[in-house]
């Protein structure tokens, strides 16, 4: 058994074989290795069976040392304790010899799973993980709440898929939840696939969700998520949620008409049976659904008048691997929350993992403090109404390879 360089190849057959998390596929190495040349495929090997599998990635550190870090790997049996000991003294081996001045690595290994109010349903023993790699000098930075811009989320919303119909998982979400993603086929809520030259229009529903909830990339977005689409070819996808208001108006329309018919029906029966307490309220019912009914079409007359026939409500960006499908960055026009775009989105992707026989739709991150006065407690209702449960993970790992020039890496960044 020992550690090595692996080939895109041995790499691929290996994680196409396990659980990964998207951030360690082919698709970023091919792309980062091409226009960066600051990715590495690393691993054990025993004989010419591979054992376990890391994409590392490289970035400047201190202008002369460089940084390396392994987002949700590596992709190993973690229970094994040989290959633990043989791939983290390798690894170490390995960056010694790139001029390195340390490594984080952040495993996707569960700590607990829990309900949407952070109660815990079950937890992972990982004391002995942690205890072997703190003997190996890979020091767990400890369990983090809420977000931070010097390392990933380590909490995710998710809902599974498996042995579950699409009838199924409707019927298990919260009753509002379910109750809105109906009301946007009646009111003719479409999806669409974005190209890559529709960016802009993504990104444009995007700023209004910066806006809304105060927060900013720290490199520029619009590029971030042009070069996202780029490095993963074959699973990004930009979808967006929209409403053709003529459409929609002449669904109104002849409802309205319907409705007419109906209210004509009971006042001629009244006209026969005028103390019919039953015809009485049924005509008061309609004639308010009527009501209500003229209402949103003279809106939606006035929608067309003021902003066109096409509505953009809510758009998302989608990695969509034979694992999960990713729920990653999106935006919504707050004018248009009636048409409730992104519940539409997520019930579209939701059946496409279904179709594709993907077996988990992950919401993505949270800040994993379930108090009411959390940044993020809006977006937890949200992901909770669709019976998603949360899912902690163990957290980053930081070995100094060079450790004095680390401590003045840590002073500098304080």
């Amino acid at each position: 058994m020992n550690f090595t360089k692996l080939s895109e190849e041995e790499y691929d057959n290996f994680i196409n074989d396990h659980f990964v998390h998207y951030t360690q596929s082919v698709e970023q190495y091919q792309y980062r290795h091409q226009k960066k040349n600051d990715v590495h495929l690393v691993g054990v090997k025993d004989n010419n069976t591979v054992l376990a599998a890391c994409l590392l990635t490289e970035a400047k550190a201190l202008k002369f040392f460089k940084y390396f870090y392994s987002h949700k790997g590596p992709v190993l049996d973690y229970n094994n304790q040989e290959i633990v000991e043989c791939f983290f003294k390798g690894l170490t081996k390995y960056l010694k010899q790139q001029n390195t001045l340390f490594v984080m690595v952040d495993p996707y290994i569960l700590e607990s799973k829990r309900n949407a109010e952070g109660e815990i349903l079950q937890s992972f023993d990982n004391k002995h993980l942690i205890q072997q790699l703190d003997k190996l000098g890979y020091k767990h930075q400890g369990y983090s709440v809420g977000y931070s811009d010097k390392s990933q989320i380590r909490w995710m919303s998710v809902l599974d898929l498996e042995d579950k119909t699409a009838e199924q998982l409707l019927k298990s979400m919260d009753y509002q939840t379910r109750r809105n993603i109906k009301k946007t086929f009646e009111m003719g809520v479409d999806v669409r696939t974005l190209d890559y030259s529709e960016t802009d229009t993504f990104y444009e529903l995007f700023k209004m969700a910066e806006e809304k909830h105060g927060f900013k990339f720290k490199q520029d977005p619009n590029t971030y998520f042009q070069e996202t689409q780029k490095m993963y070819p074959k699973s990004a996808m930009l979808k967006m949620a929209y409403i053709d208001l003529d459409k929609y108006a002449e669904k109104l329309a002849n409802k309205n008409s319907e409705l007419s018919l109906q209210v004509t029906e009971l006042e001629n029966k009244l006209i026969d049976s005028p103390n019919s307490k039953k015809n009485k309220t049924k005509l008061a019912q309609l004639k308010q659904q009527k009501d209500s009914n003229l209402k949103k079409l003279d809106e939606t007359k006035a929608l067309i008048q003021s902003e066109g026939n096409v509505l953009n409500l809510a758009a998302a960006l989608y990695i969509c691997t034979k694992d999960e499908v990713y729920y990653l960055s999106s935006g919504s026009n707050p004018k248009y929350n009636q048409f409730m775009g992104a519940y539409r989105l997520q019930w579209e992707m939701i059946e496409y993992a279904k179709k594709h026989n993907i077996p988990r739709y992950n919401f993505y991150g949270i800040t994993g403090d379930f108090n009411e006065n959390a940044e993020d407690f809006g977006v937890q209702q949200f992901k909770k109404g669709f019976d998603a449960h949360v899912e902690e993970f163990i957290g980053d790992f930081v070995k100094p390879i060079r450790p004095f020039y680390y401590k003045v890496y840590q002073l500098l960044n304080k």
